[in-house]
């Protein structure tokens, strides 16, 4: 499949999640996910992420 094709796919197929289940995300799929935020395009390359995983359920919801 052409380069282009393959990220038309991608943006056709994006959606916008707004329930989720209570079931905890195994830590290695969060880091892969991180990982790959990592790398999104910033302006001037600043990259100024910083990311905090919260995994505990109360702290999460006082933060809520």
């Amino acid at each position: 499949m052409e380069k282009k094709s393959v990220i038309m796919e991608c943006l056709k197929r994006r959606r916008s999640v707004r329930k989720f289940k209570s079931k905890p995300l195994p830590l290695s799929l969060v880091l892969e996910v991180l990982e790959a935020a990592r790398w999104a395009p910033s302006a001037h390359n600043a990259q100024p992420w910083r990311f905090i995983v919260i995994r505990d359920k109360e702290v999460k919801e006082r933060l809520a």
